[in-house]
């Protein structure tokens, strides 16, 4: 498994209500398949939104910033990811 580069720029991410993060589809994908394997407890919904950031940001600024951080970055736009 390859690391992630920190220095690659992201305009957008995705999000949940207790604001789990991810800077990609890809590792969202690969988060919600280890779900899926793991057994997700039946009735249980995640629901992740794509939200556009108001600048271009590293992943370890993206990583590294708290809830109230995210909820300033984030442009009002959102789209749900299913």
């Amino acid at each position: 498994m390859t690391m992630p580069n920190n220095d690659e720029l992201f305009d957008e991410v995705f999000v949940s209500s207790n604001f789990t993060i991810f800077c990609t589809r890809h590792e969202l994908d690969d988060y919600l398949n280890s779900l899926m394997v793991s057994g997700m407890p039946k009735g249980m919904s995640i629901v992740f939104i794509k939200k556009k950031l108001n600048r271009k940001y590293t992943r370890s600024e993206i990583m590294n910033a708290t809830p109230e951080q995210i909820k300033k970055i984030t442009e009002s736009s959102e789209h749900l990811i299913h």
